[in-house]
């Protein structure tokens, strides 16, 4: 999408009324649309994707292109696969063939080991994840009804109302029969106002609930050749020194399979420690720095040849990420509570978002599968054919 709908000042009424651009707001946008109802998707940001975030997003034209937000899908996960292949987009597998490096701590040094039979394999999409966003936004485009796009839209205040649902931001007010909030819990919370107020306990849900995710920052070196895979070793690293955490092999096909740009990213530690927080904290030219000559120490010092650079604290977004969220869990999270999946306000309020699925919660997966579920209840309650 490069055409931005701008927002008109004015009343306006749609059957749906979907609060977020992502991953599920997009698809629940997409199967409601499909099925013939009128929806507006209303989207903070100046752009769509939510946390999938390619660099030159919503184009491929760039080359090389790098995901700094969710780049992976496994084969598990039913819901993300039916839908990259319902879109025919194409996929390819991570990396993974080669010894891998590990860091036990700062003076230590580096040690390679076999990760092979460690893990399932794990999928990415030729272009990066903006494909998907590309691809859902074209489908919500060819609908019988196309869905209006409302970019630079924060919603501020849902109001409930015999009829349906009135929805309030910057410059703007609709209804609408419905709404679907698909924004992270606690995003909703902190920035949402109800009319009248959630229950206290499902507003302590939505405050309490991990963004996933929401501590990464994510760091991705390009090169112009994988010199890594030509030593034997895989682009897979565990490091105790910093300032990445863990490290991957981040190379980019093109669409008929040939090298589109060969690239390392890695994850740096969560601002749990005072040497990541200065890291986090120091200048873009200090951090630049700081994640070639680490890449250096485990893959040799070609890694110091980089070709680009690029890099996202998530912890600093905002429109993904609410108090608190700096702080990873100690483990996964259990998703899925059945306070941000059942129906509010009669069914005219329903909930999206990964973090509310109890499939695939916090992944692509749980994303799909949220939009599906919420956009399935409204077709349902209109008793309109799934």
């Amino acid at each position: 999408m490069t055409d931005r709908q701008l927002v008109p000042p004015q009343p306006f009424d749609t059957d749906v009324a979907v609060v977020g651009g992502g991953l599920a707001g997009l698809t629940a946008a997409c199967c409601l649309a499909a099925s013939g109802l009128r929806v507006t998707l209303f989207e903070a940001r100046s752009r769509l994707g939510g946390r999938m975030l390619t660099t030159g997003v919503l184009s491929v034209t760039e080359v090389p292109w790098v995901d700094l937000g969710p780049a992976w899908f496994w084969p598990h996960q039913q819901h993300i696969r039916a839908l990259v292949a319902e879109l025919a987009l194409p996929v390819f597998e991570q990396h993974r063939d080669g010894l891998a490096r590990y860091e036990a701590g700062a003076g230590s040094p580096p040690e390679s080991f076999d990760p092979s039979g460690s893990a399932d394999p794990s999928f990415r999409l030729v272009g990066g994840m903006s494909a998907l966003t590309r691809a859902l936004y074209a489908a919500s485009q060819a609908a019988p009804t196309p869905v209006t796009v409302q970019l630079d839209a924060a919603v501020r205040e849902l109001s409930w109302q015999p009829g349906g649902v009135a929805i309030e931001g910057d410059g703007f007010r609709c209804t609408a029969g419905r709404v679907v909030v698909a924004a992270p819990p606690r995003v909703v919370a902190r920035d949402i106002t109800f009319a009248p107020p959630l229950s206290p306990a499902l507003q302590a849900t939505l405050a309490d609930t991990v963004t996933w995710m929401g501590h990464a920052m994510k760091c991705v070196a390009t090169y112009d050749a994988p010199f890594w895979r030509g030593a034997g070793r895989s682009g897979y690293a565990v490091s105790w020194s910093g300032p990445l955490q863990e490290m991957h092999d981040a190379c980019m096909p093109s669409h008929d399979g040939t090298p589109a740009g060969y690239a390392l990213m890695g994850f740096v530690a969560p601002r749990t420690s005072a040497a990541a927080r200065a890291f986090r904290d120091a200048s873009a030219e200090a951090r630049r720095a700081a994640v070639l000559a680490q890449l250096a120490r485990l893959f040799g010092p070609e890694a110091l040849n980089a070709t680009g650079y690029a890099e996202y604290d998530w912890t600093r977004d905002a429109r993904s990420c609410g108090p608190n969220d700096d702080i990873p869990p100690s483990a996964h999270p259990a998703y899925g509570d059945a306070r941000v999946t059942d129906e509010a306000w009669r069914g005219r309020l329903l909930w999206a978002g990964s973090e509310s699925s109890a499939i695939g919660g916090g992944y692509l997966d749980g994303a799909v599968a949220s939009g599906w579920r919420a956009a399935t209840a409204i077709l349902r309650a209109l008793h309109i054919p799934t």
